[in-house]
């Protein structure tokens, strides 16, 4: 479905990560994770084609700079960090904004809009425009386009890639659960998604496999209880780390413990 090799992305003089090479297969969720300014973003969005690099990253058999933009935009979707708007558009014109590339009738559009509003639960935001809606909010309106945008579980809908910057930042816990239920299922249908998280228990209860980046390499890669192990944890996070399992599932869980800093603080005091 999409691999990488001999990744390489620098933003002027500085080389965000080097190197890096791997493989998702289709039908994967994919956890991307490690700390603040590990190149998260930037990995995701070099996958989408959207940033310069060197090295190659084939999507489908095909390198992703020579992708038709059009025909890319019904095999890949993007959901970014921040989601900004000048204009204070509805949701379901949001979410429409996903399917131009889509030969289809006026109705047909209105009918999957609607389907996809009812996935998020945005039925209630219907009275409010983009601008006066809370962040996580319009997490779950540009979720909605994202999925509209690759007609998700429709029939036929295969082979198709989701690359979702930190999708749950700003969703209470209910919301965060439903969502990553959505893009498991997504996954299950023979598609595959990339996710930037920063919840490790909720990398666990989902992925099928877990990127760990740091300091610009690939630290680990495979599944979370291979990944989510006390010593690499510990050496990419620099805290305490202790590693238990979900009381009902079988799926590895993730305690890190405060660090002391007393003498930080204490450090303001001193003349």
């Amino acid at each position: 479905m999409l691999n990488f090799s001999k990744l390489t992305v620098s933003l002027g003089k500085r080389q965000i990560f080097s190197n890096l090479n791997g493989q998702c297969e289709g039908g994967q969720f994919v956890a991307l994770v490690g700390e603040n300014g590990a190149g998260k973003s930037t990995l995701l969005h070099t996958l989408a084609g959207e940033r310069p690099y060197s090295g190659e990253v084939i999507f489908k058999n095909k390198s992703i700079d020579l992708w038709d933009i059009d025909q890319l935009a019904t095999q890949r979707a993007v959901l970014t960090q921040h989601h900004n708007s000048a204009f204070a558009f509805a949701i379901p014109d949001i979410i429409a904004m996903g399917r131009h590339q889509l030969s289809e009738t006026r109705q047909a559009c209105v009918d999957k809009v609607q389907q996809y509003i009812q996935l998020m639960t945005l039925e209630g935001l219907l009275d409010r425009n983009i601008q006066q809606l809370s962040g996580g909010e319009l997490q779950r309106v540009f979720m909605a386009k994202c999925l509209a945008q690759l007609d998700a579980f429709s029939e036929g809908s295969r082979n198709k890639l989701m690359l979702l910057d930190e999708p749950t930042s700003a969703l209470d816990l209910r919301h965060q659960h439903r969502l990553l239920q959505i893009v498991k299922s997504f996954t299950q249908q023979g598609n595959t998604a990339i996710v930037a998280i920063h919840d490790l228990n909720l990398a666990a209860l989902y992925a099928d496999s877990v990127l760990l980046l740091h300091e610009g390499r690939l630290q680990a890669y495979g599944e979370p209880k291979t990944v989510f192990q006390q010593s690499i944890l510990e050496r990419v996070y620099r805290s305490p780390m202790h590693i238990s399992s979900h009381p009902t599932l079988n799926h590895p869980m993730i305690f890190s413990e405060p660090q002391e800093l007393t003498h930080e603080i204490k450090s303001f005091n001193r003349g």
